[in-house]
């Protein structure tokens, strides 16, 4: 089947990303997730062994790949048509020895991904499994919840111990999240994001790390945009340099 793509320029021109014209495309969610995710290993020298958990056609691989060079990362998929495109835009933006395509169920991980990781990322599927469904086949499965508990059981039994998974989730269900997560994980580190001083959040960006024992920290968060409608700072250096400082 021959697929309608698009071919968009993210981050000032730095990256490439072909992706479909129709269905599921990456957006801000995907965008502020790894730019959250610089912001953490900015500086860091170490290398760091990373898996991006329902990576899609490759948008948060290829934006931490931009700005980390000791960083090795797992893009994991199972969508044959996402893997595709991925592959695409790995090759057009050259990174090629940084990013590595695992085609891979995270509700039915491979045993030799498990306590591998130093860092796991993941813009998972929230939309309730009883939602109505899309027309389009590519947008439902991007966006419709399988089964979310075990997705996140899946992601931190990737992670080593001590390592740490960052998620990008809607406000409302982060109570599942916690609840699910603390089975196994602790040091929990909660971002929320907020479209303006007026509106709740509807967005969070969650910290928890595998064998983590430390208090709940509330971070300052994120307003996309200030009281006169002008877009924040951070949010500007989000969008256009795919870094998030959040202290």
């Amino acid at each position: 089947m021959q697929l309608d793509k698009t071919t968009d320029k993210i981050l000032r021109g730095k990256i490439t990303i072909t992706q479909m014209k129709h269905g599921y495309r990456y957006g801000f969610d995907a965008v502020c997730l790894a730019a959250f995710v610089n912001g953490y290993l900015k500086n860091n020298k170490k290398e760091i062994l990373l898996a991006d958990v329902g990576s899609g056609v490759g948008t948060i691989s290829l934006i931490l790949a931009l700005k980390n060079k000791n960083i090795k990362i797992s893009s994991i998929e199972n969508n044959e048509e996402y893997i595709k495109i991925a592959e695409e835009n790995i090759l057009e933006n050259k990174f090629m020895n940084n990013i590595k395509i695992v085609n891979n169920d995270i509700l039915n991980i491979n045993n030799n991904l498990i306590n591998h990781f130093n860092i796991v990322v993941s813009n998972p599927p929230f939309h309730n499994k009883s939602s109505n469904k899309s027309n389009n086949k590519f947008k439902d499965v991007a966006k419709r919840m399988i089964d979310f508990e075990k997705w996140m059981e899946g992601c931190v039994k990737l992670l080593k111990n001590k390592g740490t998974l960052f998620i990008i989730i809607p406000t409302d269900v982060l109570n599942i999240v916690l609840v699910k997560l603390s089975n196994k994980t602790g040091s929990f580190k909660i971002f929320p994001i907020w479209p303006d001083s007026k509106k709740s959040s509807k967005r969070i960006i969650l910290f928890a790390k595998k064998g983590g024992a430390s208090p709940t920290e509330l971070m300052p968060g994120l307003k996309l945009y200030n009281s006169k409608g002008v877009e924040s700072k951070k949010a500007t250096m989000l969008s256009e340099e795919g870094v998030l400082n959040f202290y």
